[in-house]
């Protein structure tokens, strides 16, 4: 991308093409995985390309690019929700707390595997803000720590604090109430 905007200049159409070819997915995910609501994830998805394009001379050519991107998704996730007052929730699993005691579940098994997510997602939905995004970013969009620092904008050592803090309070949730009882032993945090 850096080398696009050296060599087109932040109009150029090309570079416009470019960015939203390399970034419509990851962008669209991460809109999707914070808002839970797919119109309203295209419509960020829509205004992060906008804004972008706008504000491209304000991206410094040599640093991260897809950091850059990824956080003006979250500024205008956070916008939506505030204006429409919603609760945060996810959409993709979180498949690597669950053990699967096969690939090939059964239907009854895969209702379970998906009740599951759901009441792993509704925990997460308890937790702080900054701690959900550390969540959502580490185990729904693989990125890492590295990555999640510059999409935040915090720096490493704050995001392994948060990522602990959050596990540690998803365990002591399932620990202690009854409602989770039967996730202890489906899920290892």
């Amino acid at each position: 991308m850096d080398r696009l905007i050296g060599d087109h200049g932040v109009n150029d159409t090309a570079v416009m093409e470019a960015m939203v070819d390399e970034y419509r997915a990851p962008v669209y995910r991460l809109a999707l995985s914070i808002l839970r609501d797919p119109a309203d994830a295209q419509d960020v998805a829509q205004d992060t390309f906008i804004q972008a394009a706008a504000g491209l001379h304000h991206y410094q050519v040599g640093t991260n690019f897809k950091a850059w991107l990824l956080r003006i998704v979250i500024n205008n996730c956070h916008m939506i929700r505030r204006k429409r007052a919603a609760r945060h929730a996810l959409q993709q699993a979180w498949e690597t707390l669950i053990h699967l005691g096969s690939n090939q579940l059964s239907t009854e098994a895969l209702v379970v595997q998906d009740e599951t997510r759901d009441e792993l997602w509704t925990l997460v939905d308890n937790l702080k803000e900054e701690h959900r995004l550390v969540v959502i970013l580490r185990l729904t969009h693989e990125l890492t720590v590295s990555e999640i620092s510059q999409v935040l904008g915090i720096n490493e050592k704050t995001v392994y604090t948060r990522l602990y803090d959050a596990f540690a309070q998803l365990r002591a949730l399932i620990k202690t109430r009854p409602e989770f009882a039967h996730l202890r032993d489906e899920v290892q945090l």
